[in-house]
């Protein structure tokens, strides 16, 4: 009999900790970040609600698109608009000798700058957000050959969606 007792009130107390654990957590006000885009909405306490029914993914752009490069230089211009100031160059080199890559700004400032060696790629995300505006990727072979591969472009409206 002591035994079924204990149990039970280890189970009582085991429910009870984690009812009161659920209804604290349910009335905290702290504030979450989210890419949520919703209508909100009150429920029956009082508590705003975002409604399911209007979740929309993460924005991201990719405005170059595998662009082939080709010779020995190969540009590719991009916008940047409002909001849309991560971004992340990629860069493949399936030619025979080095390539050197570089991105930048319509005022001509330097953006990014790497070398890739053959078989090799680039992948770099901007450290802080761009300003809106045209963006240059620049591709050329020092060496003079002809250069194979591509180049993609991604922007997003923060860095952990790229």
């Amino acid at each position: 009999m002591k035994r079924s007792v204990k149990g039970t009130i280890a189970a009582a107390l085991l429910l009870s900790s984690l009812s009161m654990g659920s209804s604290a957590m349910a009335s905290s006000h702290d504030v979450v970040e989210s890419h949520v885009m919703g209508t909100q909405v009150k429920d029956s306490g009082n508590f705003a609600v975002i409604s399911e029914s209007r979740f929309s993914p993460m924005a991201v752009q990719k405005p170059i698109d595998n662009v082939q490069l080709s010779n020995t230089y190969t540009n590719a211009s991009f916008d940047i608009p409002s909001g849309y100031g991560w971004v992340k160059v990629y860069v493949k080199n399936d030619g025979a000798s080095n390539i050197k890559v570089f991105v930048n700004d319509s005022s001509g400032s330097q953006l990014m700058y790497g070398e890739v060696k053959p078989g090799g790629y680039f992948s770099q995300i901007s450290s802080t957000p761009w300003g809106t505006g045209r963006h240059t990727v620049g591709v050329s072979s020092p060496s003079g050959n002809d250069m194979q591969g591509y180049i993609s472009v991604k922007l997003a409206q923060n860095q952990n969606e790229l």
